[in-house]
């Protein structure tokens, strides 16, 4: 059930808005406790403002929009809340949307970005406080919801992949590179007690495009962009997948014996030293007493790997009334701002987006964000084009013929491409 709360924007700061003009700029505002806070310039209106905004939890959502009316003073503001969740919030956009009854703010997974963009329920981002957040915040992430040159909404968190080491068995110091984790392999691996050095989901592309990215592959071309260029069939591929076989020296089971949840699982359980997965499993390893660290997926071949950046979107609905919009960009605005960061980290222990979170406590000082921040830099947004739902199939595919040798990696290249070709026949689209 959504949860309806009303916030009246009452005149809480103590200094007055320094500057009024809606021009696109940034405006100054001062608060009590000397600081100055920035966010995108609304016009002081003398209409009535009544923003509706949809977030996932209700009670960060309840400080951030407290914390952002105590730095307004335009009493004819409101600001109110309904709880939807954000793999949710597009399907009911599509409904409340054209009926009246959606939210101006609406936040939802990077994957559902191409179509919030073809569904014509999403607006661009005026230019002014594009170029200001894309100054502010990390290039990767950005770049999940740039479509031909424009944003369309504000990563507001982002979380990636990284290596995960156990420290008791494998040691406190991380591996750098993967030349260190097969010479480990070569004493710790045991077949007979199932004992492995490094486990993670062998056939998820997500999980696996860092092997493959380490020789240069893009998805849909170098901007991925490109339905018609997948890629699969590449040489930048077929030398990935030689390495993603060599992997088979660490973890050497068929795929029927491997998912998601055992290979974490097992690494949760303290009996492997080494996984890859991301900030959604520190509860289960903390709740475990874990003795982790995390870090960079090791060099290979001296190349850092790259992996795909996963975001969550905050945007201004095409509903939204004109009156509303400008307030609607403030509100994004003060989400990203550095206050907003320390609020979403506090309120829901998240990344934010932002590039620098030197001034974003508990943020700053977490050892264990720490190394998902550390491969944040060495990240790809994920491809936005409409297409890239028919790319996943064919890639796991893939991955799964080559690790159980069912197919050579030729073979396995020309199934993905033919795999690829006929999804997209079947909507429609056809490859010349």
């Amino acid at each position: 059930m959504r949860k309806n709360v009303f916030l009246a924007m009452a005149a809480l700061v103590l200094l007055a808005l320094s500057a009024c003009a809606y021009d696109g700029r940034t405006t100054d505002v001062e608060i009590d406790l000397g600081e100055t806070v920035y966010f995108y310039g609304v016009e002081k209106t003398t209409e009535p403002v009544d923003l509706l905004i949809w977030l996932d939890n209700e009670e960060w959502a309840h400080e951030l929009i407290r914390a952002f009316v105590s730095q307004n003073p335009h009493g004819n503001v409101s600001v109110r809340f309904e709880q939807m969740g954000n793999v949710a919030s597009r399907t009911h956009m599509q409904l409340d949307g054209p009926a009246g009854f959606g939210a101006d703010i609406f936040a939802f997974p990077h994957d559902h970005v191409s179509w919030a963009i073809n569904d014509g329920m999403i607006e661009p981002v005026p230019m002014a406080l594009q170029q200001k957040w894309q100054a502010e915040l990390q290039e990767a992430a950005v770049g999940t919801i740039t479509h031909n040159g424009f944003m369309y909404g504000v990563p507001f968190q982002v979380e990636n992949i990284a290596l995960f080491y156990n420290r008791d068995l494998w040691g406190p110091q991380p591996p750098r590179t993967f030349e260190e984790i097969f010479a480990f392999a070569q004493t710790w691996n045991n077949p007979a007690t199932n004992d492995w050095t490094m486990a993670w989901p062998v056939n998820d592309p997500y999980f696996n495009f860092p092997w493959l990215a380490v020789e240069g592959f893009r998805p849909f071309g170098p901007d991925m962009t490109d339905y018609r260029r997948p890629g699969f069939d590449s040489p930048e591929v077929a030398r990935g997948l030689e390495f993603f076989l060599q992997l088979r020296d660490l973890f050497d089971l068929p795929l029927a014996d491997i998912n998601f949840n055992t290979a974490e699982e097992r690494f949760r359980l303290g009996e492997i030293p080494l996984t890859i997965t991301g900030p959604w499993a520190f509860t289960d390893l903390f709740a475990n007493n874990v003795n982790f660290g995390v870090t960079t997926i090791p060099t290979i071949g001296g190349v850092q790997p790259t992996a795909f950046s996963g975001t969550m979107i905050a945007g201004v609905s095409s509903f939204s009334s004109e009156i509303n919009r400008p307030w609607a960009y403030a509100f994004l605005d003060f989400m990203v701002s550095e206050e907003g960061a320390r609020i979403q980290f506090e309120g829901i222990h998240t990344m934010t987006a932002r590039r620098d979170i030197s001034g974003i406590p508990g943020l700053r000082d977490d050892p264990h964000l720490a190394g998902i921040i550390a491969q944040s830099p060495f990240t790809v947004p994920m491809p936005l084009i409409p297409q890239v739902h028919s790319m996943w199939g064919p890639m796991e595919e893939m991955l799964s013929f080559v690790w159980d040798r069912d197919l050579s990696i030729p073979e396995a290249q020309t199934r993905a491409m033919e795999s690829y070709t006929t999804l997209l026949a079947v909507a429609g689209i056809h490859i010349d």
